[in-house]
């Protein structure tokens, strides 16, 4: 379905899709947004899609997890109706989003938008849903995916790869590729590997400690509490586990922090994990809820975190190095950051020694 919807977007528009009916087209703008002048914009962009259509065609401005009412969004569609041409006017819509479309409400969706073809609301919680993902995915800097990626490539002892390879796995423009690899140069942390391609050379762990310090700093990261006071991070852990195997949370989802440290690490010195740490690459509101639906946002310095959410990318294939169930563990790199990021600095310098020592040895061996 998705590979579909991205195959749907005109590339002559700036629409977020396009439903095909055997009646007509409609346009979709999809807007995250609690701004009056986003809206206006998008309804701007469809009104010029639109007036190149077929009349039979429509278009459709979807406003999602904002705080704008219908009332007003209303308002603001009846005054932009009046200074477009007449001939195209009744031919746009608006759409408001009731809570979050891929929780599959029965009427999702309410506004202006009477009489819809069928299937078209089940298409729009798809879209909306890709929309969402491809917002939370894109959260950590171009940058940092690719430092990220080129250390994870270094831990696994993978053989040196080209810019090409870098630029289509992470997604990333040749610039962007192109300044990771000058700074990192300008370190003295690129290996020699001369025409073959690129590789870190084996990293100190004062530098790997630097690495997780920067990479701590770029992520974005939401903080649950449990009001209950009930939930443990193993009692979590198990029903992620379950979870995953039911497909109700996508496979993605990386255990980190703690727990996870302490799978790269089994003599991380720390007893117990103070909160589950997760690594996710779309809506990590969705996930926790997913999760369990008793957990809210931390709102107060004083509340206890129960789960972490780091909003991050991993564009690596796992599985060309790893079983499957170690891909269910957040990278080493990543389980550094936490628990930096959670203050335990003597155990993050512990482990980032073992990270140094291991990668070298096992390097050796396989030699």
């Amino acid at each position: 379905m998705i590979d579909e919807l991205r195959k749907s977007r005109a590339p002559d528009t700036n629409a977020n899709g396009c439903w095909k009916g055997s009646n007509g087209h409609i346009h979709v703008e999809v807007k995250k947004t609690n701004s009056v002048r986003d809206v206006r914009g998008a309804l701007l962009t469809l009104a010029f899609i639109i007036g190149q259509e077929p009349s039979k065609n429509q278009a459709v401005c979807v406003v999602v997890e904002t705080r704008l009412s219908s009332g007003r969004l209303k308002e603001e569609l009846v005054r932009f109706r009046q200074v477009i041409h007449p001939a195209i006017a009744d031919r746009i819509h608006f759409l408001v989003g009731k809570g979050n479309p891929q929780e599959h409400i029965v009427n999702a969706f309410s506004g202006s938008m009477e009489n819809a073809p069928a299937g078209f609301y089940d298409w729009l919680e798809e879209l909306v849903a890709k929309e969402r993902q491809d917002v939370y995915a894109h959260q950590l800097p171009p940058r940092q995916i690719v430092v990220a990626a080129l250390a994870q490539l270094r831990l696994w002892n993978a053989s040196p790869v080209t810019v090409k390879y870098l630029q289509e796995t992470c997604r990333v423009s040749y610039p962007t590729v192109a300044a990771v690899l000058k700074e990192l140069a300008d370190l003295g942390w690129l290996e020699d590997s001369g025409e073959r391609g690129v590789r870190l050379r084996y990293l100190t762990s004062g530098e790997w400690m630097e690495l997780a310090r920067e990479h701590a700093r770029q992520r974005k990261v939401h903080l649950f509490t449990d009001p209950t006071g009930q939930n443990t991070p193993e009692q979590m852990v198990k029903r992620l586990a379950s979870l995953r195997e039911a497909d109700k949370l996508p496979q993605t989802v990386r255990i980190g922090g703690v727990i996870g440290a302490a799978k790269h690490f089994p003599e991380l010195d720390i007893t117990a994990p103070p909160r589950l740490d997760l690594c996710v690459d779309r809506d990590p509101s969705r996930i926790a809820s997913i999760l369990d639906a008793g957990l809210l946002r931390k709102a107060k310095p004083d509340q206890r975190v129960a789960l972490a959410i780091h909003v991050t990318s991993f564009p690596l294939d796992v599985s060309r190095w790893e079983s499957k169930s170690q891909g269910h563990w957040a990278s080493e790199l990543e389980c550094l950051a936490d628990i930096m990021e959670m203050g335990y600095t003597r155990e993050a310098s512990e482990m980032a020694h073992h990270i140094a020592l291991t990668n070298k040895e096992t390097s050796t061996q396989h030699e």
